[in-house]
């Protein structure tokens, strides 16, 4: 015999099942996750307001960075985790985006400057989009490079600053990410030392040690001078 008590949990569960199903639509369609929608609908509204544009953000980076200069000057950048990434995702929440590219002094040709550094600044509308977004980037960069398709490793743990990563060393070396968030501010940070094709495994370590303590000094002096902005 068929009970109130069992209509009831057949009720419930039909009922958690049309919220699941709900779920996964709004996501796919939007791209977000509704309680993360909901939760932006509160005051305030935008945290970023007082912040100065992205672009002037990722200029930034010439006073973290000064033997370097600006090799392509800020431009906007949209925020965007694409093939060969392994997470699939557009990000909400975005007031505006800029990356800025910088590089040794001198005439090169292209792919031949000694030290290269790109910045990718992402000012969000609140604080939960840029920790969101800071997470999509853990864990795609823990499988591989979103943009170069090159597997990485991660080199920090939960109490650091901020994030960093190398690539798996058979593969390549010289390279370096750091990403993390600060406020609404999202920033990743790539840095490229030039090494010789046939590089062998020691060499590879040694320019890998090298642009790894130059990304972590950037990224912490930037991050200072970034949260003087914060604070203004």
């Amino acid at each position: 015999m068929i009970r109130g008590i069992h209509v009831l949990i057949l009720g419930a569960i039909a009922l958690a099942g049309v919220a699941v199903r709900a779920t996964e639509v709004y996501t796919s369609r939007y791209q977000t996750l509704p309680v993360q929608d909901w939760v932006e609908s509160r005051p305030p509204l935008a945290e970023s307001t007082r912040l100065p544009a992205a672009a002037d953000l990722a200029r930034g980076l010439s006073r973290a960075m000064p033997l370097l200069v600006i090799r392509n000057d800020a431009f906007p950048h949209l925020p965007a985790f694409s093939p060969p990434s392994s997470v699939q995702r557009t990000m909400g929440g975005v007031r505006d985006a800029a990356r800025i590219e910088m590089g040794s002094p001198g005439n090169y040709l292209a792919g031949q400057v000694p030290i290269t550094a790109r910045l990718d600044v992402i000012v969000f509308n609140r604080v939960e989009r840029a920790a969101a977004w800071s997470e999509l980037m853990r864990r795609a960069m823990d499988v591989r490079d979103p943009e170069s398709a090159l597997p990485h490793v991660r080199m920090t743990g939960p109490d650091d600053p901020f994030m960093v990563w190398l690539p798996v060393p058979h593969w390549d070396g010289g390279i370096v990410n750091v990403a993390g968030y600060r406020g609404p501010v999202g920033y990743e940070l790539e840095v490229r030392f030039l090494h010789a094709s046939d590089a062998d495994a020691a060499q590879l370590a040694d320019v890998s040690a090298r642009a790894e303590t130059l990304a972590r000094q950037a990224a912490t002096d930037w991050t200072d001078w970034l949260d003087g902005q914060l604070a203004a």
